[in-house]
């Protein structure tokens, strides 16, 4: 689908229920919840919901969930999501999540960039937005290295395990998108 020399993202199928499974219990991603709080899930939950996607696709408001591996060996790093998709106003969210091993060897950057490229050339929006902890320094070097624009900070905003945490809030428009 889409591909840079290491990365390809390709939509899941239900055989990738087990990495995906993985990923969302993975206790440094658990708060990854859509705003609900974390519920332990079956594997089973997560092959059916794939098989349904197969079935009936999403409409051209839902959330894009692709899946991310090595183009080498297909070896699964993790996922992408554009997400908050507006059609009217051209804006989507894009937001990451990888597997241990794959963190720190700059995945991160290349799936962020393959997913702003769906977003602007494939989906013709014009703005997407980036979310994340302000304490996620991982993640706001990618954003900035992506060239994403710290565009504000949302005080004691998001639940992170401990109590509530400052969130930050990066954009990007197409004019100033480097493909």
């Amino acid at each position: 689908m889409f591909a840079t020399e290491r990365v390809r993202l390709r939509p899941p199928t239900p055989d990738d229920a087990p990495n995906l499974f993985r990923l969302k219990n993975d206790p440094e991603l658990h708060l990854i919840t859509d705003g609900e709080p974390f519920l332990p899930r079956h594997v089973g939950q997560l092959r059916a919901f794939l098989e349904r996607q197969v079935v009936e696709p999403p409409d051209g408001q839902s959330p894009v969930l692709l899946l991310a591996e090595t183009v080498a060996d297909g070896t699964f790093l993790g996922r992408g999501v554009l997400w908050g998709i507006n059609t009217f106003n051209g804006y989507g969210h894009l937001g990451i999540a990888l597997v241990p091993e794959a963190r720190g060897q700059g995945y991160g950057t290349e799936v962020i960039q393959l997913l702003c490229r769906y977003g602007f050339r494939n989906r013709n929006l014009r703005r997407l937005e980036l979310e994340t902890l302000a304490s996620n320094t991982a993640m706001r070097r990618t954003a900035e290295a992506c060239g994403f624009t710290h565009e504000g900070t949302q005080r004691e905003r998001e639940y992170d395990g401990d109590g509530f945490a400052d969130f930050v809030l990066y954009g990007l428009l197409r004019r100033d998108w480097k493909p």
